[in-house]
């Protein structure tokens, strides 16, 4: 049975998001029921960029340990509630708590483990676009909240305009293989059967949590602005799929 060549329609200039949903239903069969043809190329193409992110990212911890539960959590509650105060009134910060944790305390004493207390923790969870802001802040609050971790984090908009440009070139870079594959060949272009694009990859790993031990609840004073910066990440999006290979 001599080969068939499919003529598909220009993509529509709709952004990413249109070409994404135009290019995925080319994965439907073409041959379907009989052998592949021949001319099929498997390829794949791939663009990537360094990139700050917009925003840092603070967790706290307000921390009390010792004996009478309801003096702690009292305690916790007292703490969380004055450090979010004070990072609402600072501007251009976003504050949030997260949940409060209970855990019983233990002691050995001559081999025998019992339990002689408790250690209660609340979070706050700062976010800033200024990493400056954000250290300043997190000196004000180092009197009585412990700092868990600092990171980098992108915004909503920020993902979205890295997958955008990102996926704009690993698309070009596609077509430019596709053609130089074709012509090293020996065919005079291609056609697109199927095509996948790809989500943008390599985002901000997860904070580790500090683990809270004696000896790091003493009072402290207030200390200077912490040094804030951001570290760049590596992002990426890739594109693959299949060519039909034309004379």
């Amino acid at each position: 049975m001599p080969s068939r060549l499919i003529a598909y329609p220009p993509f529509p200039r709709r952004g990413l998001a249109g070409l994404a949903l135009v290019l995925g239903t080319l994965a439907a069969p073409v041959w379907a029921g009989q052998p592949a043809p021949s001319g099929v190329l498997q390829l794949q193409a791939q663009a990537s960029a360094e990139v700050v992110p917009d925003r840092s990212v603070a967790s706290l911890a307000a921390v009390a340990q010792g004996e009478d539960l309801a003096a702690l959590n009292a305690e916790v509650a007292r703490r969380l509630d004055e450090a979010l105060r004070t990072a609402r009134a600072t501007q251009g910060v976003q504050a949030a708590t997260g949940g409060v944790s209970t855990q019983p305390r233990y002691r050995d004493t001559g081999g025998t483990v019992h339990q002689d207390g408790w250690t209660v923790s609340a979070v706050l969870t700062l976010r800033a676009a200024d990493p400056k802001v954000l250290g300043a802040l997190l000196g004000q609050l180092g009197a009585k909240l412990q700092l868990q971790s600092v990171r980098g984090e992108m915004s909503a908009a920020q993902r979205q305009h890295e997958l955008d440009t990102l996926g704009a070139r690993a698309i070009a870079a596609f077509r430019a293989r596709a053609l130089a594959a074709a012509r090293d060949f020996g065919y005079a272009g291609y056609t697109l059967r199927e095509v996948q694009l790809g989500e943008l990859q390599g985002m901000e790993p997860q904070p580790r949590p500090m683990v809270f031990q004696q000896g790091m609840l003493a009072a402290r004073a207030a200390q200077p602005a912490l040094a804030v910066e951001p570290g760049s990440r590596e992002l990426s999006v890739s594109v693959s799929g299949s060519v039909q290979l034309q004379h």
